[in-house]
């Protein structure tokens, strides 16, 4: 991956398909030892400056691999059958994952030294919080309630909706009306990409939970995750800061 960096030409010729082979086998093996080395790592180990270093790398390392991901797709329409190129998507497939896995670890370590939501990492865009409205609410059904909602700014036309799983009153979840929320939302910022997380504050001891609406259903995003992206920590607190 580290090889493979998108200051290198826009085209490779088909001969270079060997050496992408060759680098993205050792990155990924790097990647993969690294990432188990931090899931082992207790905060009090974790070096801060080698950690931010490696954040910043795997911020880069993805940018290569959207590179490689476009050669690849060129060398597949220009030689469909020169060898090689199936391997290497299977390797192209390998690296998103293991690289989040990498983040993911490196973001808790970070959010168990209390410091979520203070880097933005070079080329990345800061959140800006644009309500914070206690009473919203998405329906003028009064059984439905009013509940909490943070609605950031991510970009020019891409807003983060966060609201708070129930209402006070109780009634229905908003989980459970996630179409309803997003309709709201949508009218209410007709010219922008909504992305809806359902947000469950922390109760006692424990820390804040997040689920991503998406389609047919709904996927729980890590809360450092949500932290580190918005730059929230004095809104939502994370288990490993518990």
């Amino acid at each position: 991956m580290g090889d493979l960096h998108p200051a290198e030409p826009s085209d490779l010729g088909i001969e270079m398909v060997p050496v992408a082979l060759a680098g993205l086998r050792a990155e990924l093996s790097e990647a993969r030892a690294l990432a188990r080395e931090l899931s082992g790592m207790a905060v009090e180990d974790a070096d801060g400056s080698w950690c931010d270093q490696l954040e910043e790398e795997y911020h880069d390392v993805g940018v290569g691999h959207a590179t490689m991901a476009r050669q690849l797709a060129r060398w597949r329409l220009n030689h469909p059958d020169a060898p090689g190129l199936d391997e290497l998507a299977g390797l192209v497939a390998e690296v998103e994952p293991v690289r989040q896995a990498l983040l993911h670890q490196l973001a808790r370590l970070r959010c168990a030294r209390g410091l979520s939501g203070s880097r933005v990492l070079p080329g990345s865009s800061e959140a800006k919080l644009l309500r914070n409205d206690p009473r919203w609410t998405f329906s003028d059904r009064q059984e439905d309630g009013a509940r909490t909602l943070h609605l950031w700014q991510f970009g020019i036309a891409h807003l983060v909706a966060v609201v708070a799983a129930e209402s006070p009153e109780g009634g229905v979840r908003t989980a459970d009306a996630g179409d309803a929320v997003l309709a709201r939302l949508q009218a209410e910022h007709p010219d922008h990409e909504i992305e809806l997380l359902v947000w469950t504050p922390r109760s006692g001891c424990g820390g804040d939970r997040f689920e991503r609406t998406v389609l047919f259903g709904s996927e729980e995003v890590p809360a450092h995750d949500v932290i580190d992206k918005l730059g929230a920590a004095r809104f939502y607190r994370c288990v490993c800061q518990t």
